[in-house]
């Protein structure tokens, strides 16, 4: 596969959400409409729970890269998290990213299987963004700073979906996945799916 050596994919690990957890998200986006021309909104069908930005990578790489991400996962038990809630990065008075939350009595499985999977990465002399893991589903970005009163309609957002449940989101698989950008929004394509025990 030499000639594929300059070839460089966008890609990231990530967790699928089922699909009625994307429609309850509908509700808390819905009401994001008045905010469309300060907030780009994320569609449903583009949203997971991204454990991993591995960047871009040459395709062997990405190739070669799956038999020990596939032994990483294998070594986890399944598990289950909940959709709930929404909140911003850095925080709702100065947002950049709105976001749902991620919880549930197995979180800290979720952070060792992604602690575990970024030392894998390491070992593989991949490098791995972020310092912290912020587990989350992201809604939409901000794209200008708010005025005053759209600052004001996002509190309210925030009041009214803070603890909102959006349901279960079930853990048994890791997807290995990539990213194309340009003309319109990313197109995501599953390269391989790694099965947790």
């Amino acid at each position: 596969m030499p000639g594929d050596e300059g070839e460089r994919w966008r890609v990231f690990l990530a967790i699928e959400i089922p699909d009625a957890v994307r429609e309850a998200l509908t509700g808390p986006l819905e009401a994001q409409q008045e905010l469309r021309g300060a907030i780009r909104i994320n569609p449903v069908d583009r949203m997971h729970l991204t454990l991993h930005f591995l960047g871009h990578l040459a395709r062997p790489m990405v190739e070669q890269l799956q038999p020990a991400l596939a032994a990483v996962v294998l070594r986890h038990q399944r598990f289950r998290l909940a959709a709930q809630g929404v909140g911003a990065f850095p925080n709702i008075s100065r947002p950049r990213v709105l976001w749902a939350g991620i919880t549930g009595d197995d979180l800290p499985r979720l952070t060792a299987l992604q602690l575990e999977l970024g030392d894998g990465l390491r070992t593989a002399d991949v490098t791995v963004e972020g310092d912290r893991f912020h587990p989350h589903l992201t809604l939409g970005r901000v794209r200008r700073p708010l005025t005053a009163p759209e600052r004001a309609v996002l509190r309210d957002w925030s009041t009214r979906w803070g603890a909102a449940a959006f349901g279960e989101v079930p853990v048994d698989q890791v997807r290995l996945m990539r990213s194309q950008l340009g003309g319109g929004p990313p197109r995501y394509t599953t390269l391989a799916t790694f099965d947790l025990q």
